[in-house]
Parts: C-alpha cells; sequence; structure tokens
C-alpha cells in the first residue's frame, strides 16, 4: 500500500500503535509496546515521541508487577525497557535531523539549492529553515551558523541582514502575511558578505498541507539593484526633461494622432491659464474645447488647416490669435511636427507655440511709420521737383494757349474758318487733357491714398520718369543711354510706386555723378525679360561706387549731407512688397548698378499694400 499524503501515514501510524499496546496488555510482553514508540516518533514527531516514550514506560510497569512476571525481575526489565525507549527515540531524532540537513545543504534536488538566486524556507511561525547556498554565499553564513539561526525563537537575525531603514517595514509585512496567509512580496536591501547593501525583491508563499494549515513558507529573492538604480536614474531624467519642457521659453502641447490635445507644459498652462488638475483624462481633451482658444474671427480657418495637416500627416505652421488667460488676444506662431516610428506611423504630434504678438504689433507700427515717413518724403521731394513739375505742365499749357489764339482767329476771320477751328478747338481738347494727366500724376504720387495693382508696361514707366527728369539730367550735364526690351511683357504692379522707385534709382544716379568729369556723366537704364519668369531693371551710373552697396537699403544711412537715409530703404520694401528683389553692386568699369526684378503675374494675382517714397 502507498501512503500518499501525511493524513494517510499518521492514521496507520495510530493503528500500528494501537494494535501494539493491545497486544502488550494481552501478551504481558512491554517490548512490543517499543513499536508504538517507533510509530510515535518517526510518522507524528520526535518531541511526541518523547510523551510516547513517558506513556509506554508507565504501561509497561504495570504490565511487569501483574502475576505473570515475577517480582524480582520486574525492576531490571523495567530499566532495560525504558533505556530502549530513550534509545529509540534519540536514534528517530538524531536521523530526522541528519536527514534533513543532508537532504537540503548536501544532497538536495534542483528544486531547492539550484533555485536561481537566493531560495529561502521558514517554519510556519515564520522563523528562518534554512537558505540555499547562493543565498548561503550572499550573506556569508555557513551551515552550521544557519543552524544556530534556525534554532532562534525571535526574528533577532533580520537585523542582521536587513538595511536598518528597511527592518520595520518588513516586519510588517512579514506579520500581516503570517497572520493573513497572503503572499510575501517586498522589497528591500539586504546586506553582503562585505558589509554593502543591494536592493532585492523578496517573494514567498505558504505552503498548506490537506487541511489547510500552513507548514511552511517558501520563497525566493531576485536582486533587482541594477533595475532599481536604472529606473532612478529614468526617473531623474524624466524629471530634468519635464523641468526642460516646463522652463524653455516656449510653449509646448502634445497631441495624439488624430490631433487630440492631451498635454500642456507648464509655460503653456499658465499662460493660457488651463487647469491642468481638472483636465480630461489622455487624449480625450476634445479638440474644438482647444479650438476656442482662439479668436473668433479665426477659428474657421484654424480648424480647416489643423484638420487638413491632421488628415495628410503633413507638418503644420500657422499663425493667428490666441487668447491669453488674461482675456486678450495675441498673436501667436504655431508650428507641428509628427513623430512617426519606423513604419511611418504617427505615434503622436509635437506642437510649439511663439508669442509674437509684439514683433506683429512693432512690424504694424513700423509699417505705419514707413507710411507716414513716405508722404512726408514725397512732400519734402515736392520743392526739388517743381522745376520738373512746372517743365511737364508748360508745354501742353503753352499749346493750349497757343492753339486758343488760333482757334479765335480762325473764328474772326472774314468768312470764319470754322473747319480750321474745329481742328484747333480739337487740338486744345488733346492739351488739356495732356496737362490733366500731368496733374493726376502728380496727385497721386503726393496721395495718402495706397496703390492699386494692374497690368504696367517698365518701359512706358521709364519713359514717363525720364520726361520728368528731363531738366534735371540737362543741368547736371547727364547723357541718358536707354536699353529697353521691345518686348518687354507687363507685369502686374502699382503704377505710381514704381515711378517713385525708377525716379528715386535715376536721382541717386544721377547725384553720384556730381563728382566727377562732364565727359563720364553717363546714366544708363537697362530693361530685361529674364528666364526664370521675371523682368528687371538696371539703373547703372559711372561715379565713383558705393562704399558699402548693402548698407545703402538700411533706414536712415545715408552718404549725403543732407540726406535721410530712407530712399532706398522705403524702395527695397515697395519691392518686397510686390515680391520681387533690389540689390546693388560696384562695377569693374566704375559706377555702381541698382537693378530690381519683379515677377511676371496677372493684376488678380496680386495687391499692393505698401505704400513708397522718392527721396534718399
Amino acid at each position: 500500500m502507498e501512503l500518499t499524503s501525511s493524513h494517510q501515514r499518521r492514521v496507520v501510524a495510530a493503528a500500528i500503535g494501537a494494535a501494539s499496546v493491545l497486544l502488550a496488555w494481552f501478551a504481558h510482553e512491554p517490548s512490543v509496546l517499543l513499536v508504538a514508540v517507533t510509530a510515535v516518533c518517526i510518522c507524528v514527531g520526535w518531541k511526541a515521541g518523547l510523551a510516547a516514550v513517558a506513556a509506554a514506560s508507565l504501561l509497561s510497569a504495570f504490565i511487569l508487577w501483574s502475576p505473570a512476571y515475577a517480582a524480582e525481575n520486574s525492576p531490571v526489565k523495567l530499566a532495560a525497557f525504558v533505556a530502549g525507549a530513550l534509545g529509540l527515540w534519540l536514534v528517530v531524532k538524531i536521523f530526522r535531523t541528519i536527514s534533513f540537513y543532508d537532504r537540503l545543504y548536501q544532497g538536495a534536488g534542483p528544486s531547492i539549492t539550484d533555485i536561481p538566486g537566493l531560495g529561502w524556507s521558514a517554519y510556519p511561525d515564520g522563523r528562518l529553515r534554512f537558505l540555499n547556498s547562493a543565498a548561503l554565499q550572499y550573506v556569508g553564513v555557513t551551515t552550521e551558523e544557519m543552524r544556530e539561526i534556525t534554532d532562534a525563537d525571535d526574528f533577532s537575525w533580520w537585523r542582521r541582514f536587513v538595511h536598518p531603514d528597511d527592518v520595520e517595514t518588513s516586519m510588517v509585512q512579514l506579520r500581516h502575511s503570517l497572520e493573513t496567509g497572503e503572499p510575501m512580496i517586498a522589497e528591500r536591501r539586504l546586506r553582503r558578505f562585505d558589509g554593502t547593501y543591494r536592493w532585492f525583491r523578496d517573494m514567498g508563499v505558504a505552503v498548506r498541507d490537506e487541511r489547510g494549515r500552513i507548514v511552511g513558507w517558501y520563497g525566493h529573492t531576485e536582486d533587482i539593484d541594477d533595475r532599481r538604480k536604472a529606473e532612478a536614474a529614468l526617473r531623474q531624467s524624466e524629471r530634468e526633461l519635464r523641468l526642460l519642457v516646463d522652463t524653455v521659453p516656449t510653449m509646448i502641447w502634445l497631441m495624439t494622432p488624430a490631433g487630440l490635445p492631451y498635454y500642456f507644459n507648464k509655460r503653456f498652462v499658465d499662460w493660457a491659464g488651463i487647469d491642468s488638475a481638472r483636465e480630461e483624462p489622455r487624449g480625450t481633451r476634445q479638440f474644438a474645447s482647444h479650438v476656442e482658444l482662439f479668436h473668433p474671427d479665426d477659428r474657421t480657418a484654424v480648424k480647416a488647416v489643423f484638420q487638413k495637416s491632421f488628415a495628410r500627416g503633413e507638418s503644420l505652421q500657422h499663425k493667428g490669435r490666441l487668447c491669453r488667460k488674461d482675456g486678450e488676444y495675441r498673436w501667436i506662431d504655431s508650428r507641428f511636427e509628427p513623430l512617426r516610428d519606423e513604419d511611418g506611423t504617427i505615434l503622436r504630434w509635437y506642437g510649439v507655440n511663439f508669442d509674437i504678438d509684439d514683433e506683429v504689433r512693432a512690424r504694424e507700427s513700423l509699417r505705419l511709420t514707413d507710411e507716414r515717413l513716405a508722404r512726408a518724403l514725397r512732400l519734402a521731394s515736392l520743392s526739388e521737383l517743381s522745376v520738373s513739375i512746372a517743365h511737364e505742365l508748360n508745354q501742353p499749357l503753352q499749346a493750349v494757349v497757343a492753339n486758343a489764339g488760333a482757334f479765335q482767329r480762325w473764328l474772326n476771320a472774314d468768312p470764319p474758318n470754322f473747319n480750321h477751328a474745329i481742328r484747333v478747338a480739337q487740338k486744345i481738347i488733346r492739351n488739356a487733357d495732356a496737362a490733366a494727366q500731368v496733374i493726376s500724376r502728380i496727385r497721386a504720387l503726393f496721395s495718402k491714398t495706397e496703390g492699386e495693382s494692374r497690368a504696367i508696361d517698365l518701359n512706358a514707366v521709364i519713359h514717363e520718369v525720364c520726361d520728368l527728369l528731363g531738366d534735371r539730367l540737362a543741368s547736371s550735364s547727364v547723357k541718358l543711354d536707354l536699353h529697353l526690351d521691345p518686348s518687354l511683357p507687363a507685369t502686374a504692379a502699382d503704377h505710381v510706386q514704381m515711378e517713385q522707385v525708377v525716379l528715386n534709382l535715376m536721382r541717386n544716379g544721377i547725384e553720384a555723378m556730381q563728382d566727377v568729369s562732364i565727359n563720364v556723366r553717363c546714366l544708363r537704364i537697362v530693361s530685361r525679360h529674364q528666364n526664370d519668369g521675371t523682368v528687371e531693371v538696371e539703373v547703372r551710373d559711372h561715379g565713383r561706387g558705393l562704399r558699402n552697396p548693402e548698407r545703402i537699403f538700411e533706414a536712415f544711412y545715408t552718404t549725403k549731407p543732407d540726406g535721410m537715409g530712407m530712399g532706398l530703404a522705403i524702395c527695397r520694401s515697395i519691392i518686397e512688397a510686390h515680391s520681387g528683389r533690389l540689390w546693388a553692386e560696384n562695377l569693374d568699369t566704375g559706377g555702381a548698378a541698382i537693378t530690381f526684378s519683379l515677377p511676371i503675374r496677372a493684376a488678380a494675382q496680386t495687391s499692393t499694400h505698401t505704400t513708397g517714397t522718392v527721396s534718399a
């Protein structure tokens, strides 16, 4: 028969013990009681066996003093029986104790000593029973010392192995598990044989018998010191990164792949007044709630642009007015970039917001200042242009006067010559229209109204400015050399502003040649069509050149004693407002050339909002 449980073994031992007691009583042979003592010692325990020895000795005394035995032999036989029972009890005790340690520390199987890491076992009351070889080696304890620790009735050994700061917490956890039978799971620092402490994760479970009673504890202790240090380093890195993200002077926010905001850094929270404690869980904040922060006039456009970018997975840069926590709307430059994995799938979106309100307001203020200064410069140039204006108006007005006299003579003739008078009247009308056009152009030049883009012929603009500066060219002894492309295409621009640019460049060229010989004073104007879809106009003089070609376009920079240094600066702003480019360079043959280029486009493609100037 195979006994598969301790309960079965105890039942069989009790039956055998009872049978041996009955047999000894009825047979009057106390030696049979040794069988009962043996059964109790082996199956129940050697401590219970000591009680069995006392009971068997008492029962044998009754048997030996019975009438079946001679009284003179009873004391000797009783002494022999007690000696035999004690010897049997001692043999069983030694056998059980030695076999236990032999099994644990000398011949144990892989289930105990070969456990990877530190393995241990404890009695039901928590007293340490054994440590495997790895644990013994770690703490520097021998097998004999282990036996002494096992015989201790308290937990003094706990302070020997556990870090002082972890003792109390560990004891609380241990007592809780001993009282409830729940698994022991704790992280604590254990002392190594060299006195250093390392972090370990200790896991112990209770082993129960068939009645559910705890018969022991078995555990495994895993070295997690390196992992704890790595986790601490990671937490430190996370803290530093969060500190960096919260400290950097930029509003940063994160969004899910669908574009739903779920994180705002401290700078954004403080700026917009977002209550992070009341924010929705990660990734559930609706995008509409963020769009509401934008100015009502911008929300529709912002939502459309953002949704288009999120749908296509494209980077985005957008400028709009965002509401600050004090209710003020400020201009914000928003930029978004997707983070993708190796397969190109978007994991999240990173967004940064730059407060550019001060910059936008400063730029707007500068634009208004430029406009006012441009008007002031136009008015300041009026006196200088008065001679050219008078010459421009003098020709059509003299023609009107002459033709009016002729008209009067033809009417006063006898008989009146109406045919000649009608022809003269038509000339008067044409001359009056010419004068009106001159006045309209001059009025537009010095008006406060903004320009209007339409298709213009730059060659015609150049001719008009040359006529306007005819007297100035003659008085300065400057020869005019025109090389204009007859097939130059028209482009959309403001006619008056282009006149201002050409007029300013020509006047600068004339003034640059005041200190050179009259024989070399030549102002060359070239227009050409480039292959990159632009038209260029170059004004070239034969003066002494430019000391710093780039600085001449800076505001308030001038080389003239009476100059304001704004002419070329505003010329560049006019050209750039037309999406063009203005630059200067010195020539190897002497002198300098200032050139501007404009893209060729229809009038419907552009709208100019920049006013110009005429004076340097």
